[in-house]
């Protein structure tokens, strides 16, 4: 597994697992990892991996052998509450079955605009698959 990819295999996973996990009641949910001047569709989910810390050096630290890598998935739609936390809920399913730990989550309502800001947390090792 690339470490330097884990942003594009996680949304990845995220928006083949959080469908299914919501039974397809959500048709334009939207997955993305930049943040774009375009209006989304909604529900909306971004995923933003933090800043990962390398662990596992060796004497010759010519390679990667794993990082401790935190992702941030903010979940924004202009429903309402009950349909941003269903789909969080998906999301922080989908992560936990990653192996990833949950480690904070905020909700925050601005104009008509329900979001939840989730924290999930693993190690993950060079051979390591998602």
């Amino acid at each position: 597994m690339d470490l330097l990819q884990l942003e594009s295999i996680i949304k990845t996973q995220l928006s083949v697992r959080v469908p299914r996990l919501t039974n397809n009641r959500y048709p334009n949910m939207t997955f993305v990892s930049e943040v774009s001047d375009t209006t989304p569709s909604f529900p909306c989910v971004y995923v933003h991996e933090l800043e990962p810390t390398e662990l596992g050096n060796d004497l010759q630290n010519k390679r990667i052998h794993a990082v401790r890598a935190t992702f941030q998935i903010e979940v924004s739609t202009n429903t309402n509450k009950a349909d941003a936390r269903t789909v969080t809920s998906a999301c922080i399913n989908a992560m936990k079955a990653l192996r990833f730990s949950y480690v904070s989550e905020i909700y925050t309502k601005r104009d008509n605009l329900h979001t939840f800001v989730v924290r999930m947390r693993r190690v993950i090792a060079n051979g390591d698959e998602l």
